[in-house]
């Protein structure tokens, strides 16, 4: 019987104890399955990086959708073209109409962007389109790879779309929440999972509201017991304060940079006592 992103959209935000799909047997090494690469004709990502950094910008349109009013560029350099989201938002206190959560410290960020692809990287997750922060236009903001011909959870959900690896896309439920985990992120929706059916990927987006400084757990835990592939089980074990300020110094404040860390404790425990966080070297 095939499955629907209908289903999906279900199993992603309201997980469910004791489904039967599990994915195939423990993934590792540099073609871990779940990783969804977009390069977008570069060489690598440290190659996209730098072209996201340093790439002429050609046009630049709004979008129309979004509180934080991102805007789609056109980079283009050495006659390679790609094309980006760019986001300013910077916000440190909440706005009336501007979130419907009651929060005594609320933060709407760019800087977060970079900072979720960071911590996706560090975890060997993969599933953060490449972003890096510059200035276009005299505003500095995130600059996020756009993914052509990707679609919203949401209207893949809608159209009751076909999903092609359904043991693939759970595995990839699991990593989504140790990511929303680990970066305290409750602000995952239908509309920040993208998807491109015909091909099972998934790409993870908008991040600029995570980073809370609080040092548990988001409530909304993955229930199903799906095992974490080797690489992530490594980089969950081994992460480390130093590590995470050498990367994150410039993007997030200490308090929540220590935050990350004693989540990262927290969810290693808790992976450990479901039997799911290999034991890697």
């Amino acid at each position: 019987m095939k499955k629907s992103w209908a289903l999906v959209a279900a199993l992603c935000l309201i997980p469910i104890a004791g489904v039967a799909e599990q994915p195939d047997g423990t993934v590792g090494g540099a073609a871990e399955p779940h990783v969804c690469v977009e390069l977008c004709g570069c060489i690598d990502e440290s190659n996209l990086e730098n072209f996201l950094r340093t790439a002429e910008v050609v046009s630049i349109e709004d979008i129309g959708v979004g509180i934080t009013k991102p805007q789609r560029v056109t980079l283009r350099k050495d006659g390679h073209q790609c094309r980006a989201i760019f986001k300013t938002v910077d916000i440190s206190d909440v706005e009336p109409g501007y979130t419907n959560r009651l929060e005594s410290v609320f933060t709407d960020k760019y800087t977060y962007e970079e900072a979720a692809y960071r911590v996706d990287r560090m975890l060997g997750i993969g599933l953060v389109p490449v972003t890096v922060t510059r200035e276009i236009d005299g505003r500095r903001g995130s600059v996020q790879l756009w993914i052509e011909n990707a679609i919203e959870l949401q209207t893949a959900a809608d159209k009751n779309m076909t999903i092609g690896n359904m043991d693939l896309l759970l595995q990839r439920l699991m990593l989504m929440y140790i990511l929303d985990a680990m970066i305290y992120n409750v602000d995952r929706n239908f509309t920040n999972v993208l998807v491109r059916p015909e091909r099972d990927d998934l790409f993870l987006i908008d991040h600029s509201r995570a980073f809370r400084i609080i040092k548990k757990l988001p409530s909304l835990k993955e229930e199903r017991n799906i095992p974490v592939p080797d690489a992530v089980a490594k980089g969950l074990r081994t992460l480390d304060v130093e590590t995470l300020e050498s990367q994150l110094g410039n993007l997030l404040s200490k308090r929540q940079i220590r935050a990350i860390d004693s989540r990262r404790k927290l969810l290693v425990s808790e992976l450990e006592a479901r039997g799911l966080l290999p034991a890697v070297g």
